[in-house]
């Protein structure tokens, strides 16, 4: 379900909040939409507005309220219902005008945004040694203001941590939290989230018929393999090496070659550890032969290179399947729908029954009123617990239930 274009709402409300550094409250806007994506990263955001100063210099009828050219820049804060839900930055401005309208459309994301684009360390240290990967994701994002927290135990530290001269915040922090198994997101107002899915429940059961507008899901073999490889190199025979190596003497003569001493090849084996490193997972959903291999960005053990491959595989069949639809309001029992919440999903069209995690919110206000936009993923897509029956339909815990088919009120009918 591709998000529709957003056209002018037929009244106004108060409920969302554009506060604009510089100008104030700034409530001269007639669509909006905030977005949350546990796949995209950052939180990002679109208004459609009048330019108050552009209108004054082009209609003689144009109202004065003190509003000011609008430019790219701009520190911006959404609020709903007085909740902070993204604190970020004008990235894009366009001014339109035409015979039936004057309108500027201002989009941008999350502070957390900047991670994406820019470099981690342009300026080094090529590595960190001996860090935690809560430790090494505070270090790339504090050059760019933000804070990071863990929800979560990320295990052993990183002997080494090399870092890339040219690769991005983002992609310096997510190499590591492949191989933890981790979830790293933005939490949109400022800061750096590591965490598991699915740590806390929706404010509701989504059911259609019932309170799903809509219902669309999609599903994909494009991207997914049969087996995920990791591969990867560890220093000093991944700590097998019995002692230190015999010094070098530079004035000695050589051996002759019949006073050498053959090896038994417990040697070579050990070093065959410091030099291929694989972690292997396998999708049991593809069944055609369609192997892939990545390399690890940082220096994995056995434990790491199967905890990344085993993410990697989740994420694609993350990727590959989800569901969308959408809901009246951006509360359900006084609470906001957000992101990385486990919601029990009865969906009498595409015969589904479980728990599914929503991985993408957008919350907006049009035309059509204040609705949210939900897409939702198998729940174990993005951790390394079981699978078990997390696939698998379920018919008992009334959480939701088959009978009863009307509509309960709060959805359009199909």
């Amino acid at each position: 379900m591709a998000s529709r274009e957003l056209l002018p709402a037929a009244t106004p409300t108060r409920r969302l909040t554009l506060e604009i550094a510089g100008a104030g409250r700034c409530e001269e806007w007639s669509a909006a939409e905030v977005v949350r994506d546990l796949k995209d990263f950052s939180g990002s955001f679109t208004f459609i507005l009048r330019d108050a100063t552009r209108s004054l210099a082009t209609f003689e009828w144009a109202s004065p309220p003190p509003v000011f050219r609008l430019r790219p820049g701009p520190e911006v804060r959404i609020l709903i219902d007085g909740e902070l839900v993204l604190h970020g930055y004008i990235e894009k401005v366009i001014p339109d005008i035409d015979d039936e309208r004057a309108e500027v459309t201002i989009s941008g994301r999350d502070k957390a945004g900047d991670l994406i684009d820019c470099a981690a360390a342009p300026d080094g240290p090529g590595e960190f040694r001996q860090v935690k990967l809560e430790e090494a994701a505070r270090r790339v994002a504090a050059p760019f203001g933000l804070k990071v927290r863990s929800e979560i135990d990320t295990g052993h530290p990183f002997p080494r941590y090399p870092l890339d001269l040219a690769e991005t915040g983002l992609a310096a922090i997510e190499k590591g939290a492949r191989q933890r198994h981790a979830l790293v997101t933005s939490d949109g107002t400022g800061g750096v989230v590591i965490t598991r899915t699915g740590a806390s429940r929706a404010p509701a059961a989504l059911t259609l018929p019932g309170n799903m507008k809509a219902s669309r899901a999609e599903y994909s073999h494009e991207n997914r393999h049969s087996d995920t490889i990791v591969r990867g190199q560890a220093e000093r025979a991944g700590g097998r090496r019995e002692g230190r190596a015999v010094p070098l003497d530079v004035n000695g003569d050589p051996h002759a070659v019949d006073e050498r001493q053959a090896g038994d090849g417990s040697a070579t084996e050990r070093e065959r550890y410091g030099t291929a490193i694989v972690g292997r997972a396998q999708d049991p959903e593809i069944t055609r032969y369609r192997p892939i291999v990545h390399l690890a960005k940082t220096q994995p053990d056995e434990v790491s290179a199967t905890d990344e491959a085993d993410w990697r595989m989740r994420t694609a069949r993350a990727e590959a399947e989800d569901l969308q639809t959408r809901v009246h309001d951006f509360r359900a029992n006084g609470a906001l729908w957000k992101v990385n919440q486990l919601a029990f999903v009865s969906d009498r069209y595409q015969g589904i029954e479980r728990d599914l995690l929503i991985s993408r919110t957008v919350y907006r206000y049009d035309e059509k009123g204040a609705e949210t936009e939900l897409t939702l993923s198998s729940p174990e897509a993005f951790d390394a617990r079981p699978i078990g029956g997390r696939r698998t339909n379920k018919r008992s815990g009334g959480k939701a239930s088959r009978s009863g088919g009307g509509l309960d009120g709060t959805a359009e009918a199909l």
